[in-house]
């Protein structure tokens, strides 16, 4: 109402880290002038209510609005969280170091899964899920590299590999036990380079 015109830039708060994206661009305006809050999910978001906040900062002060997102759906059918790697981060994956989400190469979508093998290291990356115990499933991902290994450890161990300049997919079937808890895994092989995974599922 007086004054000159401020710098507000933008960040939102209260956003779970799985499944759901929340941006605003862009990220700072000048007073008077708008901008857009961006709210994307994937098939790893679990249908429920949650709120989210955007809070504007400028120099004079700062003021908070809150937003409600409505999720509908059956949401994930097996424990295996951001198979696709579209919610930009590595949870709930956990990787050795030099672990990563990419932006390419990618199998589809716009994000992929890499695992830093050095001389010294696999570069595993994993992340631990719990199904239906003593049952049949089958794990899939598509990966491209140097021996990139798909598989799972723990309540069943059961892997598969290959070595390919493009995308390939690989299938491992394996039976749960008594607890149906088991770490699905994709690795590479020491000294052999970076390896690359997409749209990891289990059926």
């Amino acid at each position: 109402t007086a004054g000159s015109a401020q710098t507000v830039n933008f960040s939102v708060i209260s956003v779970p880290t799985i499944g759901i994206n929340a941006t605003v661009t862009p990220g700072s305006v000048t007073t008077g002038n708008s901008a857009t809050l961006n709210i994307s999910t994937t098939s790893a978001a679990t249908p429920g209510t949650y709120q989210l906040g955007v809070t504007a900062t400028g120099p004079s002060g700062s003021h908070t609005a809150a937003y409600t997102l409505t999720i509908t759906g059956a949401g994930p059918t097996t424990g295996l969280v951001n198979g696709d790697l579209e919610s930009g981060s590595l949870t709930p994956w956990t990787c050795q170091s030099g672990g990563a989400v990419v932006s390419t190469p990618v199998h589809s979508g716009a994000k992929a899964l890499q695992a830093a093998a050095t001389a010294g290291q696999t570069g595993e990356c994993s992340q631990t899920v719990t199904l239906k115990p003593n049952t049949s499933y089958t794990l899939s991902g598509w990966v491209q590299g140097n021996y990139a290994y798909v598989g799972v450890s723990g309540g069943a161990t059961a892997s598969a590999w290959t070595s390919s300049s493009g995308w390939t997919k690989l299938s491992v079937p394996f039976t749960t036990g008594a607890n149906g808890t088991v770490t699905v895994y994709l690795h590479g092989w020491y000294g052999q380079g970076n390896v690359y995974g997409d749209d990891f599922s289990i059926a």
